[in-house]
């Protein structure tokens, strides 16, 4: 076992703070559902429909809109580009956290997911305002 990481019946300790002080700051559209993001002290939480009653959540870093913003300001990306050109495999290197940090870019108006594809890869406008 790692140090500082539970162990075997034990509960990480932030899960039950995770949610103070969480605000609902907007919606995107999925191909398939909708996503709701929240902005909490531990970062950004992104709920998502799972069945009848049920979300999953992703929770994000706070710099995440940040370095988006600052790299790919006024471009057009996918979830792919944020890997191959984000430099940043602390925040891009899952492809559900890509995909959430776009949706959350969104959720904050700082991109819109165009109708366009590449290939079958959602294409995203970043913001060009600062």
């Amino acid at each position: 076992m790692r140090e500082g990481q539970p162990g075997a019946g034990e509960v990480d300790m932030s899960v039950k703070t995770l949610f103070n002080g969480a605000r609902f700051v907007g919606q995107a559209e999925g191909d398939r559902r909708k996503y709701y993001v929240f902005e909490a002290a531990a970062g950004y939480l992104v709920a998502a429909p799972q069945a009848p009653h049920s979300y999953s959540v992703t929770v994000l870093q706070r710099e995440i809109p940040e370095v988006i913003s600052n790299k790919f300001r006024g471009t057009q990306i996918t979830v792919n580009t944020l890997k191959a050109r984000g430099r940043r495999p602390d925040l891009f290197d899952r492809y559900f956290d890509r995909l959430n940090a776009l949706y959350v870019m969104v959720a904050l108006r700082k991109a819109r997911k165009l109708k366009k594809r590449a290939g079958k890869a959602m294409v995203f406008k970043i913001s060009s305002a600062k």
